[in-house]
Protein backbone atom coordinates (compact mmCIF):
# COMPACT_ATOMS: atom_id res chain seq x y z
CA UNK A 1 0.00 0.00 0.00
CA UNK A 2 0.94 4.10 -0.24
CA UNK A 3 2.38 5.31 1.91
CA UNK A 4 0.12 7.61 4.33
CA UNK A 5 1.50 10.88 4.73
CA UNK A 6 -0.03 11.21 8.32
CA UNK A 7 1.08 13.64 11.06
CA UNK A 8 4.56 15.21 12.22
CA UNK A 9 7.03 12.93 13.66
CA UNK A 10 8.12 15.99 16.15
CA UNK A 11 5.60 17.87 18.00
CA UNK A 12 6.53 21.41 19.49
CA UNK A 13 6.30 21.87 22.74
CA UNK A 14 3.40 22.95 24.15
CA UNK A 15 3.17 25.84 26.32
CA UNK A 16 1.26 26.46 28.97
CA UNK A 17 -0.15 29.80 30.50
CA UNK A 18 1.61 28.72 34.16
CA UNK A 19 5.49 27.72 34.44
CA UNK A 20 5.34 24.65 36.61
CA UNK A 21 7.81 24.49 39.14
CA UNK A 22 8.87 20.46 40.07
CA UNK A 23 12.21 21.26 42.27
CA UNK A 24 11.14 22.52 45.27
CA UNK A 25 7.48 21.82 47.66
CA UNK A 26 8.16 25.66 48.70
CA UNK A 27 7.99 27.14 45.83
CA UNK A 28 4.71 24.67 44.80
CA UNK A 29 3.17 25.95 48.00
CA UNK A 30 3.68 29.24 46.84
CA UNK A 31 2.00 29.16 43.83
CA UNK A 32 -0.98 26.99 44.84
CA UNK A 33 -3.67 29.40 45.75
CA UNK A 34 -2.70 31.18 41.77
CA UNK A 35 -3.05 27.70 40.53
CA UNK A 36 -5.83 26.58 42.03
CA UNK A 37 -7.78 29.71 41.32
CA UNK A 38 -6.64 29.15 37.73
CA UNK A 39 -7.52 25.97 37.26
CA UNK A 40 -11.04 27.08 38.62
CA UNK A 41 -11.14 29.57 35.76
CA UNK A 42 -11.20 32.40 38.37
CA UNK A 43 -8.65 34.37 36.16
CA UNK A 44 -9.30 37.74 38.22
CA UNK A 45 -7.92 36.10 40.99
CA UNK A 46 -5.36 33.96 39.59
CA UNK A 47 -3.51 37.32 38.46
CA UNK A 48 -3.72 39.16 41.72
CA UNK A 49 -2.46 36.38 43.75
CA UNK A 50 0.23 36.04 40.96
CA UNK A 51 0.56 39.87 40.91
CA UNK A 52 1.21 39.80 44.87
CA UNK A 53 4.04 37.25 44.29
CA UNK A 54 5.91 39.13 41.36
CA UNK A 55 5.90 41.94 43.62
CA UNK A 56 7.77 40.48 45.95
CA UNK A 57 10.95 39.76 42.90
CA UNK A 58 10.16 36.29 42.35
CA UNK A 59 10.98 35.13 38.49
CA UNK A 60 8.41 32.72 38.10
CA UNK A 61 5.77 34.85 38.99
CA UNK A 62 6.64 37.96 36.86
CA UNK A 63 7.06 35.34 33.97
CA UNK A 64 3.14 33.67 34.71
CA UNK A 65 2.39 37.70 35.03
CA UNK A 66 3.41 38.25 31.47
CA UNK A 67 1.85 34.96 30.53
CA UNK A 68 -1.85 36.03 31.62
CA UNK A 69 -1.46 39.66 30.44
CA UNK A 70 -0.18 38.06 26.39
CA UNK A 71 -3.50 36.10 26.88
CA UNK A 72 -5.65 38.99 28.17
CA UNK A 73 -6.43 36.81 31.62
CA UNK A 74 -7.77 37.96 34.33
CA UNK A 75 -6.51 41.48 33.50
CA UNK A 76 -6.54 43.35 29.90
CA UNK A 77 -4.51 41.70 27.26
CA UNK A 78 -1.42 43.68 25.76
CA UNK A 79 1.34 41.94 24.87
CA UNK A 80 4.11 44.81 24.89
CA UNK A 81 3.57 45.05 28.56
CA UNK A 82 3.93 41.40 28.47
CA UNK A 83 6.93 41.03 26.65
CA UNK A 84 8.17 43.43 29.64
CA UNK A 85 7.34 40.73 32.23
CA UNK A 86 9.19 38.62 30.14
CA UNK A 87 12.39 40.54 29.96
CA UNK A 88 12.31 41.22 33.75
CA UNK A 89 11.99 37.28 34.47
CA UNK A 90 14.52 36.60 31.64
CA UNK A 91 16.76 39.07 33.43
CA UNK A 92 16.24 37.29 36.62
CA UNK A 93 17.33 33.82 35.44
CA UNK A 94 14.39 32.37 34.64
CA UNK A 95 15.14 30.14 31.79
CA UNK A 96 11.26 29.97 30.46
CA UNK A 97 11.29 33.70 30.01
CA UNK A 98 14.09 33.85 28.11
CA UNK A 99 12.63 30.58 25.52
CA UNK A 100 9.79 32.86 25.30
CA UNK A 101 11.37 35.71 23.73
CA UNK A 102 13.93 33.56 21.81
CA UNK A 103 10.50 32.15 19.79
CA UNK A 104 9.63 36.14 19.28
CA UNK A 105 13.00 36.53 17.63
CA UNK A 106 12.68 33.16 15.83
CA UNK A 107 9.53 33.97 13.88
CA UNK A 108 9.43 37.81 14.44
CA UNK A 109 6.78 39.34 15.96
CA UNK A 110 5.78 42.84 14.86
CA UNK A 111 3.00 43.53 17.39
CA UNK A 112 5.35 44.19 19.98
CA UNK A 113 8.08 45.54 17.76
CA UNK A 114 10.24 42.56 17.09
CA UNK A 115 12.09 41.67 13.78
CA UNK A 116 12.79 38.06 13.44
CA UNK A 117 16.44 37.50 13.81
CA UNK A 118 18.12 34.76 13.53
CA UNK A 119 21.36 35.78 15.46
CA UNK A 120 19.59 36.76 18.91
CA UNK A 121 17.07 34.02 18.69
CA UNK A 122 19.94 31.62 18.70
CA UNK A 123 21.55 33.87 21.83
CA UNK A 124 18.31 33.71 23.71
CA UNK A 125 17.90 30.20 23.45
CA UNK A 126 21.32 29.35 24.36
CA UNK A 127 20.62 31.50 27.42
CA UNK A 128 17.57 29.77 27.97
CA UNK A 129 19.13 26.51 28.41
CA UNK A 130 21.92 28.01 30.36
CA UNK A 131 19.18 29.09 32.54
CA UNK A 132 17.58 25.35 32.70
CA UNK A 133 14.62 25.68 30.22
CA UNK A 134 14.22 22.46 28.62
CA UNK A 135 12.60 23.56 26.27
CA UNK A 136 15.71 25.25 25.13
CA UNK A 137 17.55 22.24 25.43
CA UNK A 138 15.60 20.15 23.01
CA UNK A 139 15.30 22.99 20.38
CA UNK A 140 19.22 23.50 20.02
CA UNK A 141 19.34 19.77 19.85
CA UNK A 142 16.75 19.67 17.23
CA UNK A 143 18.89 22.57 15.30
CA UNK A 144 22.21 20.72 16.00
CA UNK A 145 20.67 17.38 14.78
CA UNK A 146 19.08 19.59 11.34
CA UNK A 147 22.68 19.88 10.15
CA UNK A 148 22.50 16.30 8.94
CA UNK A 149 27.01 15.86 10.16
CA UNK A 150 27.98 12.97 12.36
CA UNK A 151 29.38 16.13 14.21
CA UNK A 152 26.69 18.14 14.67
CA UNK A 153 24.57 14.24 15.86
CA UNK A 154 27.01 14.22 18.63
CA UNK A 155 26.63 17.58 20.05
CA UNK A 156 22.69 17.01 19.90
CA UNK A 157 23.39 13.83 21.89
CA UNK A 158 25.76 15.41 24.55
CA UNK A 159 22.58 18.24 24.50
CA UNK A 160 20.05 16.00 25.54
CA UNK A 161 21.80 13.48 27.83
CA UNK A 162 21.17 15.55 30.72
CA UNK A 163 17.76 15.76 29.96
CA UNK A 164 17.06 12.22 29.17
CA UNK A 165 18.61 11.58 32.95
CA UNK A 166 15.88 13.82 33.77
CA UNK A 167 13.32 11.37 32.19
CA UNK A 168 12.56 15.02 30.46
CA UNK A 169 9.62 13.21 27.36
CA UNK A 170 10.76 15.35 24.97
CA UNK A 171 14.31 14.45 24.73
CA UNK A 172 13.72 10.88 25.21
CA UNK A 173 11.48 11.02 22.28
CA UNK A 174 13.69 13.32 20.31
CA UNK A 175 16.86 10.64 20.50
CA UNK A 176 14.63 7.55 19.53
CA UNK A 177 13.81 9.81 16.09
CA UNK A 178 17.55 10.16 15.72
CA UNK A 179 17.80 6.06 16.56
CA UNK A 180 15.08 5.21 14.32
CA UNK A 181 16.57 7.48 11.80
CA UNK A 182 19.94 6.00 11.78
CA UNK A 183 18.25 2.41 11.99
CA UNK A 184 17.07 2.60 8.87
CA UNK A 185 19.61 4.59 7.38
CA UNK A 186 22.22 1.62 8.47
CA UNK A 187 20.06 -1.32 8.44
CA UNK A 188 20.54 -1.68 11.54
CA UNK A 189 17.52 -3.61 13.33
CA UNK A 190 18.41 -3.52 16.93
CA UNK A 191 18.75 0.61 16.72
CA UNK A 192 15.13 0.47 14.87
CA UNK A 193 13.49 -1.97 17.64
CA UNK A 194 15.02 0.37 20.68
CA UNK A 195 13.77 3.37 19.07
CA UNK A 196 10.20 1.57 18.66
CA UNK A 197 10.53 0.40 22.31
CA UNK A 198 10.86 3.61 23.33
CA UNK A 199 8.04 5.15 21.58
CA UNK A 200 5.73 2.52 23.26
CA UNK A 201 6.82 3.33 26.12
CA UNK A 202 5.75 7.03 25.92
CA UNK A 203 3.40 6.26 24.33
CA UNK A 204 1.75 4.03 27.37
CA UNK A 205 2.34 6.91 29.25
CA UNK A 206 0.29 9.20 27.13
CA UNK A 207 2.74 11.71 25.59
CA UNK A 208 1.21 12.50 22.41
CA UNK A 209 4.49 13.04 19.83
CA UNK A 210 4.96 9.10 20.65
CA UNK A 211 1.76 8.37 20.18
CA UNK A 212 1.48 10.12 16.66
CA UNK A 213 5.22 8.11 15.43
CA UNK A 214 3.59 5.11 16.68
CA UNK A 215 -0.19 5.61 14.55
CA UNK A 216 2.11 6.44 11.23
CA UNK A 217 4.13 3.58 11.69
CA UNK A 218 1.42 1.33 12.21
CA UNK A 219 -0.32 3.32 9.31
CA UNK A 220 2.71 2.97 7.13
CA UNK A 221 3.38 -0.73 7.72
CA UNK A 222 7.21 -0.12 6.89
CA UNK A 223 8.89 -0.15 10.29
CA UNK A 224 6.54 -2.08 11.94
CA UNK A 225 3.68 -4.69 11.09
CA UNK A 226 0.70 -2.36 9.57
CA UNK A 227 -1.93 -2.41 12.50
CA UNK A 228 -4.95 0.69 10.26
CA UNK A 229 -7.80 -0.32 13.02
CA UNK A 230 -5.21 0.43 16.09
CA UNK A 231 -3.52 3.28 13.98
CA UNK A 232 -7.08 4.55 13.61
CA UNK A 233 -7.72 4.09 17.62
CA UNK A 234 -4.66 6.33 18.14
CA UNK A 235 -5.51 9.00 15.89
CA UNK A 236 -8.97 8.91 17.05
CA UNK A 237 -7.80 9.51 20.73
CA UNK A 238 -5.53 12.48 19.70
CA UNK A 239 -7.98 14.19 17.40
CA UNK A 240 -10.31 13.92 20.38
CA UNK A 241 -7.72 16.18 21.96
CA UNK A 242 -7.48 18.70 19.44
CA UNK A 243 -3.77 17.60 19.15
CA UNK A 244 -2.09 19.44 16.13
CA UNK A 245 -2.56 17.22 12.60
CA UNK A 246 -4.35 13.99 13.88
CA UNK A 247 -7.81 14.52 12.65
CA UNK A 248 -5.89 14.96 9.07
CA UNK A 249 -4.77 11.47 9.86
CA UNK A 250 -7.51 9.97 11.00
CA UNK A 251 -8.68 11.12 7.85
CA UNK A 252 -6.18 9.48 5.98
CA UNK A 253 -6.24 6.00 7.84
CA UNK A 254 -10.44 5.72 7.60
CA UNK A 255 -9.92 6.09 3.99
CA UNK A 256 -6.83 3.30 3.95
CA UNK A 257 -9.41 1.32 5.97
CA UNK A 258 -12.23 1.69 3.63
CA UNK A 259 -10.38 0.91 0.92
CA UNK A 260 -9.39 -2.31 2.05
CA UNK A 261 -12.87 -3.22 2.58
CA UNK A 262 -13.63 -1.70 -0.77
CA UNK A 263 -11.65 -4.22 -2.27
CA UNK A 264 -11.56 -7.38 -3.84
CA UNK A 265 -10.78 -10.59 -1.88
CA UNK A 266 -7.67 -12.25 -3.29
CA UNK A 267 -7.88 -14.98 -5.39
CA UNK A 268 -7.01 -18.37 -3.65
Amino acid sequence: MKKLLIASLILAASHSTFAAEEKATAQTDLFAKATQLYEDKNFSGAFQEMQRIANTGNAQAIYNVGAMTQQGQGTIKDEKKALQYFQEASNKGFGKASFEIAQMYRYGKSSVGISKDTNKYKQMLDQAAKQGSEEAGVEIATLFFAQGKPEYDQLAIRQLIPLIQKDYYPAIHLKALYDLGIGIKNKNPIMQQRAINTFRTLAAKGYAPSLLVLGNMMANGDVIEQNLPEAQKIFSSLAAQNIPNAKESLAKVEQAIAAQKAAPPPKK
